[in-house]
């Protein structure tokens, strides 16, 4: 059953979207869902290296521009982003606004803020959310951290 914590990410979930200690971040992946032209719910992964928290309630999302998550957010704000962590699991239901920067780092991408509405908490007594999503960088965890690194810095950079 979900308990609503209300607007503002636990600390649990602000920890682990703060941008710190990416190398121990690599492989958990979190789900955004998005609404598609069609009405029907579109999910995408992204990755701790895509988003960043920079208090409890704004967070920033690095996203692909020519993406279908993007297109989404662009037309239609609303949006919700499932993560499994500290033994529950999270539904983050938030408003999508395009973000402009300047940074050389994150030209290539498409920028959002992220201002939570609702963080739902979905765990039962005596049992734990052990797993979420998971990805692996074929080329490997320091080729991953390489790519993650400048983005993370720009975001975070972003909230000062």
């Amino acid at each position: 059953m979900s308990t609503n914590l209300g607007p503002h990410l636990p600390p649990t979930l602000l920890d682990l979207l703060s941008g710190d200690n990416l190398s121990a971040k690599v492989g958990p992946a979190a789900v955004l869902v998005t609404t598609g032209a069609d009405g029907f719910p579109h999910p995408c992964i992204v990755t701790p290296g895509e988003i960043v928290a920079g208090n409890r309630s704004m967070l920033r999302l690095a996203l692909y521009p020519e993406s279908s998550a993007t297109r989404n957010l662009r037309e239609r704000s609303a949006c919700t982003l499932c993560i499994a962590d500290g033994g529950f699991a999270y539904y983050i239901k938030v408003e999508a606004a395009p973000f402009d920067t300047q940074d050389p780092a994150l030209q290539h991408l498409a920028v959002f803020t992220l201002t939570p509405r609702h963080v739902l908490q979905d765990g039962e007594a005596g049992a734990e959310v052990t797993s979420g999503f998971q990805f692996r960088d074929l080329a490997g965890d320091n080729h991953r951290l390489a790519v993650w690194r400048p983005i993370v810095a720009a975001l975070r950079a972003t909230f000062l």
